[in-house]
C-alpha cells in the first residue's frame, strides 16, 4: 500500500473496548463491520487491529472492491441546544473566570468525562 493510500486510513475510527475480566481489548472499526479483533494488551491489540484494517484494504483493492467513506467526522465542533437559563448562568460563570463560553464549557464537558472515566 503506498504512502498517499495509507495517510486515507486516518479517517477510519478504530474502537477498542477492554474487557475487565479478561483483560482482552477488541478492536472494532465501525467503517468495516466484518474486522473483528483484538489483543490481550493495548500494544497487541493496536497492532493487530491495524494488520486485519491494512489485509482487508489490501483485499478489497485487489478485487476492485470501493472503500468506504469514513461515517464519522471530527471537527471539534457541535451545536447545543440548552434552556435560557442554563445559558444565563453558563455566560456569567465565564464571565466570573474571565474566559470565554467556549473555553467554559470545553473545560466541564472535560471534567465530566474524566469524572465519568474514573468511576
Amino acid at each position: 500500500m503506498n504512502k498517499a493510500k495509507r495517510e486515507n486510513l486516518l479517517g477510519y475510527e478504530i474502537k477498542i473496548i477492554p474487557d475487565k475480566e479478561s483483560g482482552y481489548f477488541a478492536v472494532r472499526f465501525p467503517d468495516f463491520p466484518n474486522i473483528v479483533t483484538g489483543g490481550y494488551d493495548l500494544r497487541e491489540a493496536i497492532k493487530n487491529g491495524q494488520e486485519a484494517l491494512d489485509l482487508t484494504i489490501e483485499t478489497m483493492e485487489e478485487y476492485k472492491i470501493p472503500l468506504p467513506k469514513p461515517k464519522m467526522r471530527f471537527s471539534g465542533q457541535f451545536n447545543v441546544r440548552v434552556p435560557k437559563d442554563l445559558h444565563r448562568e453558563l455566560v456569567r460563570k465565564a464571565e466570573e473566570e474571565g474566559v470565554s463560553l467556549n473555553a467554559l464549557v470545553t473545560y466541564l464537558l472535560s471534567q465530566s468525562v474524566k469524572m465519568e472515566k474514573a468511576a
